[in-house]
């Protein structure tokens, strides 16, 4: 009899998996606003078992990956010069094979490549250029270090990423006395930094944006995730609101304990491979950063560039989050409770951070490093 109940649950699970991973795969949504002026060339996001990418006379030939049974296996060929090619590939937590012919194939149509594990951590980005330092570039970003220059540089990188979360609130989170406040308060950081009435070093700087980052997640915390599905397997209960962002105990696991953190990782992995490829193409060095330095990452800029696209890249998150119902096949837990996205899910938050723009962030700060002012990412003048 126990046996019977134990294949009956497991078939549960398996069913409510393949019936989720069937629904993000053909999940569509819905574009608001008014069509791109000119052609947007989208990623293309490719998940699952046995993932295949070669070239078939002098075209790509890409084989999505498995996830569920039944599934249908989509493949795809592109054709050299085609204006619907993509503008990169993301295989994200897969297995499979990439020919080095269609590496080549690749970089001849100038895609990148990209493949981020289930952590959401980046494990290849292969830029369409291959481009190195560029060495004017180079000696230009050497002379700004440790100047008052680098330290505009990042007050205005902080300043963009407070402007951002003030945006992503007003459109995202609901209305309440913890939503007011938030807004009240990231507004007089950002008066204080605009102003420029802070210390000339990073950790008054970092004082302000670890306030304003702690009172913006804040405004987050507890808003209700939608659930059904429950009876058939159960879910952590503080799965049923938005967490915190830290993780506690167990952390030097970087493993996502909530889903909508576990949501965060892929988005913001996704964001600093777009900025490796960005940053590639201009030939700007990615190891000399303004902020954060190399003790933790060997690319300190990509940390500094990120900042100012989180606060998007949250807003994409926190909109799927709270507009979706979940079931607990959109999940899976590991034995040391980290939670891990059904891939077809993972996919849906990727193509959503596709949305988000990040060569304004990469442009704007090459300007800055040159002494040129222009325009910024969300309406801000670049410090001279």
């Amino acid at each position: 009899m126990v046996e019977i109940l134990f294949r009956s649950s497991v078939n549960s699970e398996n069913s409510d998996w393949a019936e989720r991973s069937e629904y993000w795969r053909n999940y569509r949504p819905v574009i608001r606003g008014a069509p791109k002026k000119y052609h947007y060339r989208e990623p293309l996001i490719l998940c699952g078992h046995g993932v295949k990418l070669r070239v078939d006379r002098g075209t790509l030939l890409v084989e999505d990956g498995f996830t569920h049974f039944p599934q249908k296996i989509e493949s795809r060929r592109y054709f050299p010069g085609d204006p619907d090619l993509p503008s990169r590939i993301v295989v994200l937590d897969s297995d499979g094979g990439i020919s080095f012919s269609a590496l080549k194939w690749l970089s001849d149509q100038e895609i990148a490549f990209v493949q981020l594990n289930w952590r959401g951590e980046a494990l290849v980005v292969a830029t369409p250029s291959g481009r190195l330092s560029d060495r004017k570039l180079l000696l230009a970003q050497l002379s700004v270090r440790n100047t008052r220059k680098a330290f505009d540089i990042s007050r205005w990188l902080i300043q963009e990423k407070i402007a951002a979360s003030i945006e992503t609130i007003e459109e995202v989170v609901p209305v309440s006395l913890v939503r007011s406040a938030t807004l009240k308060s990231l507004n007089i950081d950002l008066e204080q930094i605009s102003r420029g009435s802070v210390k000339a070093h990073l950790s008054s700087l970092f004082g302000i944006e670890g306030r304003a980052a702690a009172a913006y997640f804040r405004s987050w915390h507890n808003l209700p995730i939608k659930w059904k599905g429950l009876g058939r397997k159960p879910i952590p209960e503080s799965w049923k609101k938005v967490g915190a962002r830290t993780m506690g105990w167990r952390s030097r696991l970087q493993n996502a304990r909530h889903p909508v953190n576990a949501m965060l990782n892929y988005a913001y992995a996704m964001l600093a491979s777009e900025l490796r490829i960005q940053s590639a193409a201009v030939g700007v060095d990615t190891g000399l950063g303004f902020m954060h330095g190399a003790a933790r990452s060997n690319t300190p800029l990509i940390n500094d560039l990120v900042e100012p696209l989180r606060p998007l890249a949250d807003r994409q998150v926190l909109g799927l989050a709270l507009s979706h119902t979940f079931t607990p096949g959109d999940f899976a837990i590991n034995s040391w409770g980290g939670c891990r996205l059904n891939p077809q899910l993972a996919r849906v938050v990727a193509n959503r951070i596709g949305l988000v723009d990040a060569s304004d962030v990469v442009a704007d700060v090459l300007k800055m490093i040159k002494g040129e002012s222009r325009r910024s990412v969300n309406g801000h003048k670049l410090p001279n």
